[in-house]
C-alpha cells in the first residue's frame, strides 16, 4: 500500500461507495452518480490520481453503466470507478478534473447516448452531426440509407 492510499484514505473513500481491491487495482462502486465530481476531485487531490485512462459506457435499459479507469502514476495505483445512471439523467462531467475525459465523454455521448452535464463541448465526435440515434444502444435500429446512400451490406457470393 502506498503512503497516500493508506487505511485512513481508504476509509474516507468509503463515504462515496463500496471499495474493493481486485487483482492489483482498486474498484469503487459509487453509491450515487451526483457524488461523482466530488469523488473525482478527492481522487485527484488527495489520492494523486493524475491520469485518466478511459471511460466505458454501455446501455443496459433502462440505464447506462459507466466505468472510469484512472491511474496515479506517482503512487503506482490503478483505480476504477463504476456506477449506473437512469437513461433520462445526465452524468456530471469530469472533464474539468481530467482533461482527457473530454473526448471520452463525447464518444460515450455520440455512440451510446450518455449525456454529461457541465461538459465544455458535448457534441458528436465520430458520427456526422446529422446522424440520428446512438448506434451502441440496445434499442438502436440501423438506418437503411444515409443521404440517399444505401447502408446495407450484401456480401459477395462465395462462388468462384
Amino acid at each position: 500500500m502506498s503512503k497516500t492510499w493508506n487505511a485512513s484514505f481508504l476509509e474516507r473513500l468509503r463515504k462515496y461507495g463500496r471499495v474493493e481491491a481486485q487483482s492489483g487495482f482498486w474498484y469503487i462502486a459509487l453509491y450515487a452518480p451526483p457524488l461523482w465530481p466530488e469523488l473525482a476531485a478527492f481522487l485527484r487531490q488527495e489520492g494523486q490520481v493524475d491520469t485518466f485512462i478511459c471511460l466505458t459506457a454501455t446501455h443496459e435499459p433502462p440505464r447506462f453503466r459507466l466505468r472510469y479507469d484512472l491511474r496515479s502514476v506517482l503512487e503506482g495505483v490503478d483505480v476504477a470507478v463504476g456506477f449506473t445512471v437512469p437513461e433520462e439523467e445526465a452524468v456530471p462531467s469530469v472533464a474539468a478534473i481530467w482533461k482527457g475525459a473530454e473526448w471520452h465523454e463525447r464518444e460515450a455521448y455520440d455512440l451510446v447516448g450518455v449525456r454529461f452535464s457541465g461538459h465544455p463541448d458535448l457534441r458528436r465526435l465520430l458520427l456526422p452531426k446529422d446522424w440520428e440515434g446512438h448506434p451502441l444502444r440496445k434499442d438502436y435500429t440501423f438506418p437503411q440509407t444515409y443521404h440517399g446512400i444505401s447502408l446495407q451490406y450484401h456480401p459477395p457470393s462465395a462462388t468462384l
